[in-house]
């Protein structure tokens, strides 16, 4: 009566501890699968979608022209005034349209990654209790081996297994048999999950990867507020940006006058012109740097040439800029106007 007692309060450890493994897999083995399915998602995105394929320049050139495809004025606002959380929302739009694209696919992919997962933790079972019964191990060597196998695809802490990795448990066969079954139970708990799932559990990790891969500098110039072009988040050398933009988009003005600053800063660092800080203290464009921080941190390069795109943000906004501004833009030629509204349309069409 004693050996059956013994072996009855044994079994029952080794039960309690198998639930207690697979409750702490089911969580490590949730996560292990929907980073694989965002890590894939990223991979196929940045295959399929052209603006992921490339540098943030690239990514910038896909958000501007989606920004000249809505010709919502907002939007553009944002861009120009808070970059970050234009491109946040660019990725987030795009990677809602993907999944959206691709729903049917989601719970087919979740279920391969499980499948894959599973196979890797039935394999550790394996080899834990092969080598632990070889060793004449106890549970706590079972758990080193068992941890040791998956640390490399599932996050399991030893921590986690305090309370458990010291008991005297012998029976390593029947302790294999126990997780055998509790894995079982798990599988079939997380395919339950996965075919209710909700898409934007998922589809935020997807966002956070693209963005951490694509973010770069987010300092903006600070004569246009054009974005640095420089992939390295705090680079050492100058900021610095590819082609500036009209200043009046960002509410620069002429000086003492309510008239919007129709030029771009890297023309005006050719010239003889000059800019105020304050309304007091006055600079040569071309010494900008003499201004401090932030001016002396870029390089500007005297261009005499600008892109047609932000001559038509310019054309086609102009009105949206002054009630926002509360200004008006100084000077626009109406025939280059026509001509540059006429051209950007054709294109687009």
């Amino acid at each position: 009566m004693e050996s059956f007692r013994m072996f009855c309060d044994g079994s029952h450890r080794i039960a309690s501890l198998a639930d207690f493994l697979g409750d702490r897999l089911q969580e490590s083995l949730s996560e292990a699968v929907y980073k694989k399915a965002a890590i894939d998602t990223v991979d196929e995105m940045k295959c399929n979608i052209t603006a992921f394929n490339g540098n943030r320049s690239k990514l910038e050139f896909h958000l501007m022209k989606s920004l000249a495809e809505k010709e919502e004025f907002q939007s553009l606002i944002t861009y120009i005034n808070q970059p970050k959380a234009a491109f946040e929302i660019f990725i987030k739009e795009c990677v809602d349209q993907y999944y959206m694209d691709k729903s049917r696919s989601i719970y087919k992919a979740l279920k391969i990654n499980l499948d894959q997962f599973t196979k890797l933790i039935h394999s550790a079972i394996k080899k834990s209790s092969s080598i632990t019964i070889g060793r004449h191990g106890d549970v706590s060597s079972w758990l080193d081996t068992f941890c040791s196998e998956l640390s490399a695809h599932l996050t399991l802490s030893h921590s986690d297994f305090k309370g458990v990795k010291y008991q005297n448990i012998k029976d390593i066969d029947f302790l294999k048999e126990a997780m055998t079954k509790a894995l079982e139970t798990v599988e079939e708990n997380l395919k339950c999950d996965f075919s209710t799932c909700d898409v934007s559990n998922i589809k935020a990790r997807p966002y956070e990867i693209l963005y951490e891969q694509l973010a770069g500098c987010w300092e903006t110039c600070p004569l246009c507020k054009a974005v640095c072009t420089n992939t390295v988040p705090g680079h050492k050398e100058d900021h610095s940006v590819k082609f500036h933009r009209s200043q009046g988009i960002s509410g620069w003005r002429f000086s003492k006058t309510e008239y919007l600053v129709t030029g771009v800063c890297s023309s005006y660092v050719a010239s003889d012109k000059c800019f105020k800080l304050n309304d007091k203290d006055r600079y040569p464009y071309r010494e900008y740097r003499t201004a401090g921080p932030p001016y002396s941190k870029w390089s500007i390069t005297p261009d005499l040439s600008s892109l047609n795109y932000w001559k038509w943000v310019v054309c086609r906004f102009q009105s949206d800029f002054e009630k926002h501004y509360k200004k008006k833009f100084a000077f626009i030629n109406l025939t280059l106007k026509l001509t540059i509204l006429i051209d950007i349309n054709m294109k687009k069409q």
